[in-house]
């Protein structure tokens, strides 16, 4: 009885002695983690790098976890953008967050925080500034890279039809832009009428939530993040309102439905009737098979019974109707009121829409080593 006895406590002893020397190993290897990166947290100390709305979305769910000292312990914003609309420093005045403007000071970072976001900022992070924290620099970049690297990637992701999406979370290299390791990565299908305001709302909710599911486990999710392929790389440089012009010749149906859904929340579309700039304002695809195919591309013809206006286009072909659009000094009109207004008068040969010269000179190629000052997600 006395043997039981003894040899129930000396198991007790040794459990409680395993448990004790168990918690003592994981708190040093904590503590070790921690010193090693020379980082605080969790809850993690976070310098927020934004300007647009595509931003808000990312801070105001990192606002939202600060306000639960759970795994984000302070956020503060460093922006160039101004206080109107929807943007970084009116949703940092209304939080009231601590704001700094861009360029920032390292004196001002150093051993003040443990990680930078960077989401839609547009500028070129120097090392020196990656260097004040210990864990460095993420990004949240609006495509699956290395598919769309640079400022402009819904933009690109619409305007060549792709029927996917997604946002990455990035480790920020200096020097160049959208090269770093990948953190993680969820990708999302993109519908054939999806406009690019409406994949940037999308993209924006995804990011910001992809963004804190990094921080669970951060350390860990740090370590194990991948180099991006070397395979499939693409390039979504900043555009201008060039490409707005339709070129009728080249261009075909698909191509310039792309162009709209891509472009309608920054430009409409530009063509030219008789040397008069007109803008296209709605414009859809259209699959027809009743239509005469001998017109050449540009020409435009008026469908009594759908009562649309088509136009012509080249390239693999097909037809656009013009839902709504403007000539200068006239009300928006529907395409019934423009062909009833200015196309039924003319002489069949002359009912056609010409390309306008370019507004200013087309923007270089894209490479890696371009600096972009703005984003346009």
């Amino acid at each position: 009885m006395n043997s039981n006895l003894l040899k129930l406590a000396d198991f007790k002893i040794h459990k409680n002695l395993l448990i004790i020397l168990g918690k003592s190993l994981f708190s040093h290897s904590a503590v070790s983690l921690k010193n090693k990166c020379g980082s605080k947290g969790p809850p993690w100390r976070v310098m927020f790098f934004g300007n647009d709305d595509f931003s808000v979305k990312s801070l105001q769910m990192l606002t939202s976890k600060m306000r639960t000292q759970t795994i984000i312990s302070k956020v503060d914003v460093v922006t160039t953008s101004m206080g109107n609309g929807i943007n970084v420093r009116s949703f940092a005045k209304e939080e009231k967050l601590d704001i700094y403007d861009w360029p920032i000071n390292t004196t001002l970072l150093d051993g003040k925080y443990d990680i930078g976001v960077v989401v839609s900022f547009g500028r070129l992070i120097p090392e020196k500034i990656i260097k004040c924290f210990p864990l460095g620099m993420i990004n949240v970049h609006a495509s699956l890279l290395p598919r769309w690297r640079g400022a402009a990637p819904i933009i690109y992701t619409i305007l060549n039809g792709d029927l996917t999406s997604g946002v990455t979370i990035m480790k920020i290299h200096p020097r160049r832009f959208d090269i770093g390791e990948i953190v993680k990565q969820h990708s999302c299908s993109v519908g054939k009428d999806e406009t690019a305001d409406e994949l940037k709302k999308k993209l924006s909710n995804m990011g910001g939530r992809l963004l804190i599911d990094s921080f669970k486990e951060l350390t860990r999710n740090l370590r194990y993040a991948v180099p991006q392929s070397e395979n499939e790389i693409t390039y979504a440089p900043k555009v201008d309102k060039n490409l707005s012009i339709i070129n009728w010749d080249e261009t075909d149906s698909n191509s310039v439905y792309n162009k709209y859904r891509a472009l309608c929340g920054l430009w409409p579309l530009i063509t030219t009737w008789h040397g008069t700039s007109v803008k296209l304002l709605k414009v859809c695809n259209y699959q027809t098979t009743n239509i005469d195919t001998q017109l050449k591309p540009g020409y435009l013809i008026y469908d009594k019974q759908s009562q649309k206006l088509f136009v012509k286009c080249g390239g693999k072909g097909g037809y656009v109707s013009i839902e709504k659009l403007k000539i200068p000094g006239h009300r928006t009109m529907s395409g019934k009121d423009f062909f009833n207004g200015f196309v039924y008068m003319k002489p069949i040969s002359e009912r056609k829409f010409g390309s306008t010269q370019l507004l200013v000179p087309w923007p270089k190629a894209a490479n890696e080593g371009v600096t972009r000052h703005d984003e346009q997600t």
